[in-house]
């Protein structure tokens, strides 16, 4: 492969060119949102409601998940919304916090807070240890504790609450309460601490990234460091966004916040010191990672696409109806 090849495999396979990829697309499907609330309201042509924004529901759709998982049958009203979560799973399971990592729309806003932190500061800056920790254990408390409820929903009360209308137009309902003043100074303060001590939300908050951690613990592909190898440079843990001390691994990146960036292993200047495996035996090139981190997503998207368990059967009529009846209005479909 020439050099230019490569530098051109090299930048489109990038987790800064993949997460810019999908965070403008849920940008793009935001935008698309409200334009279509615009025709139902009736100041604008017609443009069709995007599936993707599901996205902005992931503890809603998780109740539907686990209602579909106890037997309550398939989300036909937003199904995208279940796709998702699966997608979300999968990658997460099967690459280690592969959501997190490369997909995230959420985790690329913070992540660029901390990018700009550290140009501005030259570094992120490390809370003391036992402060870490706290802080981290707080995001699997709440991870657990709305884990336990959704999981404890009864199932005829799972199912009720996809076929509300509340749930039909809760997107919505978020996206218009990013104009809240309260909403824009808890997020402005929010980046500002990202840009100090990296990614607050995703390291001690997000309950989601909980739940993905967990389950990255059990990938079967992770980064392996050979000690022989190693010439103790450091520059793998200087890299590390998710502050794991990659270089103190005995074999396996174990660490439940390594979310698979690559950065580690792109850095390394020690062949073999640092490579992605599968199952500890198969060498996975840092280019090729996000490959399938993205083929995964779009294989399981395009799976319910083609089996038509992708788009939402509701109509565009009833969307409207509830949109101008107050967006919150708790009947049910019958009702409309």
């Amino acid at each position: 492969m020439s050099q230019r090849l490569r530098r051109i495999r090299d930048l489109v396979t990038s987790r800064i060119f993949v997460r810019t990829a999908f965070l403008v697309f849920f940008l793009g499907a935001c935008t698309q949102l409200m334009l279509f609330v615009r025709w139902a309201q009736g100041s604008g042509a017609y443009v069709p409601r995007p599936e993707a924004v599901a996205g902005l529901l992931p503890v809603g759709h998780f109740t539907s998940f686990f209602a579909w998982v106890r037997g309550g049958g398939w989300d036909t009203l937003l199904p995208a919304g279940l796709v998702i979560i699966i997608a979300a799973i999968a990658v997460s399971l099967l690459f280690k916090r592969g959501f997190c990592g490369w997909i995230c729309p959420v985790g690329t806003v913070w992540e660029l807070a901390e990018l700009v932190g550290r140009k501005v500061f030259g570094h992120t800056f490390r809370l003391p240890t036992w402060l870490d920790r706290v802080g981290r254990g707080v995001r699997y408390v709440l991870a657990a504790v709305i884990l336990a409820f959704l999981v404890l929903v009864p199932l005829t009360e799972a199912i009720g609450f996809r076929q509300l209308p509340y749930m039909w137009t809760a997107d919505v309902k978020i996206l218009s309460g990013f104009a809240n003043p309260v909403f824009i100074v808890v997020g402005l303060v929010a980046f500002f601490l990202s840009m100090l001590f990296s990614p607050v939300w995703c390291r001690y908050l997000c309950p989601l990234g909980g739940w993905y951690s967990t389950l990255g613990m059990a990938s079967p592909c992770a980064v392996h460091r050979d000690d022989e190898k190693c010439i103790n440079c450091h520059k793998c843990t200087k890299v590390c966004h998710a502050l794991v001390d990659v270089e103190k691994a005995p074999d396996r990146v174990w660490a439940p916040e390594c979310d698979g960036c690559m950065d580690c292993v792109r850095v390394c200047p020690a062949p073999g010191a640092l490579e992605a495996r599968a199952l500890g035996r198969w060498r996975i090139p840092a280019w090729v990672w996000p490959v399938l981190v993205v083929g995964t997503w779009l294989l399981i998207y395009a799976i319910a696409k083609l089996t038509h368990n992708w788009d939402t059967t509701i109509t565009r009529d009833m969307f409207k109806q509830v949109i101008n009846s107050g967006l919150l209005q708790q009947a049910t479909p019958s009702g409309l």
